[in-house]
């Protein structure tokens, strides 16, 4: 049986963190010589460097997973049973912990042991490598078996209040409210593996979202998705196709219907850094008084992603392309399909071992294919709508328990159109509870 030791040994313990300030300078020698070996295959020199770190005052967890790689690769499990162990006392390793010492035990040939380990590296990963890698190895100590249930999920309740409500919506021509209301909003979701892992394999997905506005009502808006994604590496890359039903009801009533296809793939990079790449194609239908939303949307975007010592950076561009049937009122005409172009930038950190921010920035230009004509006072008027829109947010999440959260965050949008009817400005405060599950 081929075991995966994560042999990322190196990947994964220098996402992991070293207090250097505490460590000699001889100590930190043996650790880099320790790395060095070990990449190079010598892990019986390798052992003697971290062990020689060890005793030189270092105390981090990339030594404690170090040396319970190196002694799994001497075969020494009871002393990389230790060291695990040991990892696994920091809440944040435990799930890795788990998944290595099931590699242990497969290796002594116990597996009811080893089951026991990849069960519960794969029920407290927040690392969906990881946990793909569990459940990889439980497939294979029960091939024929049925498969491991495998779902994953999340809810959120929250409220705030928003000074210039606006829909979610923003492919239709109604405007910001220009008064504010109080709000509370729900949001859940689900992803169950239906075949093979998380990295390799079909799954289905579903989302809904509701927000409710006492104070508007008329603004109230739910969405529902619901679809099916197959996933596996080809070349270096993780690639994912996808399907997806999406239904929109505004005030209640049926709003937009979108049945999408997308395609996506990520391409690890050097220096932490990912590559993500999206396209998806949508068939939209308007329902009701909305039939002009009714045509085609497409898609398109690339980002890079910077993931380590717990800072997670998102930057990327994407376009849109809308072909609307747009809406025509007597000699008056109001296109509704824009050309939209987008830049982001999102963040997140840990400032303690409970609390993170995080942040978004962005930027969106849009331009609509044809110009409205509406009429002021006799005359028909022809101007293209062109909107220019800013949004800033900045948020806290907190640790209530494991799997539970409390998040507060402030948003602030900014747009600018050549229609003073679209130009406005909006705050929303919230403070919402989330379960992962």
């Amino acid at each position: 049986m081929r075991l995966k030791l994560a042999s990322a040994a190196l990947s994964i313990c220098m996402l992991l963190s070293v207090d250097a300030a505490q460590a000699s300078t001889i100590g930190m020698n043996a650790f880099s010589k320790g790395v060095t070996a070990f990449r190079s295959g010598d892990y019986q020199i390798a052992l003697s460097e971290f062990l020689h770190a060890r005793v030189a005052g270092i105390q981090s967890n990339n030594l404690t997973y170090d040396l319970g790689s190196t002694y799994f690769k001497l075969g020494r499990y009871d002393e990389a049973a230790r060291e695990f162990e040991l990892l696994g006392r920091d809440p944040s390793l435990t799930a890795l912990a788990h998944y290595n010492l099931g590699l242990i035990a497969l290796r002594k040939g116990v597996k009811p042991k080893a089951e026991t380990e990849f069960k519960l590296a794969a029920k407290t990963a927040t690392s969906s490598k990881i946990r793909a890698l569990a459940y990889e190895q439980l497939q294979r100590i029960h091939p024929t078996s049925a498969p491991v249930a495998r779902w994953v999920g999340f809810a959120n309740l929250g409220g705030g209040y928003d000074n210039n409500v606006s829909l979610l919506s923003r492919s239709s021509l109604i405007a910001a409210a220009g008064q504010g209301s109080s709000f509370v909003q729900f949001l859940a979701g689900a992803i169950g593996q239906i075949t093979g892992t998380p990295d390799h394999g079909l799954k289905v997905i579903g989302t809904v979202y509701h927000v409710s506005y006492p104070a508007l009502n008329t603004y109230n808006q739910t969405l529902l998705r619901v679809g099916l994604a197959y996933r596996q590496p080809l070349s270096g890359w993780i690639t994912e196709g996808a399907g997806y039903v999406n239904y929109s009801y505004l005030h209640g009533a049926a709003f937009e219907q979108f049945n999408s296809l997308e395609l996506k793939g990520w391409h690890v990079l050097p220096n932490h850094w990912r590559l993500g790449l999206k396209y998806r194609y949508s068939r939209i239908t308007g329902m009701s008084t909305y039939a002009y939303l009714s045509g085609s949307q497409q898609q398109a975007r690339v980002e890079l992603r910077w993931h380590a010592n717990g800072l997670d950076l998102r930057t990327g561009y994407e376009i849109e392309w809308n072909q609307r049937s747009n809406l025509a009122i007597g000699t008056q005409f109001y296109s509704a399909s824009p050309t939209r172009n987008e830049l982001y930038l999102r963040a997140d950190w840990p400032v303690t071992a409970r609390t993170k921010l995080f942040t978004h920035l962005s930027y969106q230009h849009s331009r609509y294919d044809s110009p409205d004509v509406t009429l002021q006072g006799a005359t028909l008027v022809s101007k293209t709508r062109v909107d220019d829109r800013y949004l800033e947010s900045l948020g806290a999440q907190y640790r209530l328990f494991p799997r539970w959260y409390l998040v507060g965050e402030y948003q602030h949008t900014h747009a600018n159109s050549t229609f003073s009817i679209y130009s406005y400005d909006s705050d929303r405060y919230s403070l919402q509870i989330e379960h992962y599950f």
